[in-house]
């Protein structure tokens, strides 16, 4: 009996990790397929997709890829920013606004090490 027990568990753990892989196989195709959506629902709200706009794109150096492969000139984004702006107006900004909101806080982070802008308080900057 205590064999017939034994088999009987290792049955239903064999079984269990067969179920877990095509439950994990199932969720990862899941994700593809939202990404996939996500691809196309940017497209159709007219944003550019490099490698997916909702995953965020990256490069070297002070330029940046934006809307269709063009380079971003950063020094030109700050110049027609107001003298006092907030992240939202970064991202509401016509060439910048492609980037997610992660990568134009570096981009903040490197104007204030650079002296360009001053933070005056939580999420205001100020061109200096």
């Amino acid at each position: 009996m205590a064999t017939d027990l034994k088999d009987s568990v290792k049955r239903e753990i064999d079984r269990l990790r067969k179920e877990l892989d095509t439950t994990t196989g199932r969720v990862a195709a899941l994700q593809e397929e939202i990404k996939r959506h996500e691809v196309v629902q940017d497209l159709l709200d007219g944003r550019t997709t490099g490698k997916g706009s909702r995953q965020g794109r990256s490069g070297v150096g002070a330029f940046k890829r934006g809307p269709r492969g063009a380079m971003i000139d950063w020094t030109a984004v700050l110049a027609t920013l107001p003298n006092r702006f907030t992240l939202d107006s970064l991202l509401a900004h016509e060439t910048a606004g492609e980037k997610n909101r992660a990568y134009l806080r570096q981009v903040v982070s490197r104007w204030s090490k650079e002296g360009r802008i001053r933070r005056t308080g939580r999420g205001t900057y100020e061109k200096t």
